[in-house]
């Protein structure tokens, strides 16, 4: 067995890492990313010893897992990611021609 995916959406994150969440909800921004964002509580929580660095990581891996898993079930998600890519790699072929 190559894999188990434990959710098939965010609400199972979610509730894995109930304890992210609780300090999430007292960070300063609502779309705090918990990557060095002033007036973070989950860093914070980290910094006091409360929350442990390896279980952050592990949250923000599979954050980017259950968004690489929505757009490739999500067909306009993956079109819009499709553009985006192909304008990134168009500047930087013009950036290098000149």
């Amino acid at each position: 067995m190559r894999e188990l995916q434990l959710w098939t959406t965010s609400e199972g994150l979610e509730a894995t890492f109930a304890d992210i969440e609780a300090l999430a909800e007292d960070c300063r921004f609502r779309d705090c990313q918990h990557q060095g964002e002033p007036g973070c509580a989950v860093e914070a929580g980290i910094a006091a010893g409360d929350l442990s660095g390896d279980r952050l990581h592990s949250y923000h891996k599979l954050q980017r897992e259950q968004q690489w898993l929505d757009q490739r079930h999500d067909a306009r998600a993956a079109l819009n990611n499709k553009r985006r890519w192909k304008t990134i790699h168009k500047a930087m072929r013009d950036r290098y021609k000149g």
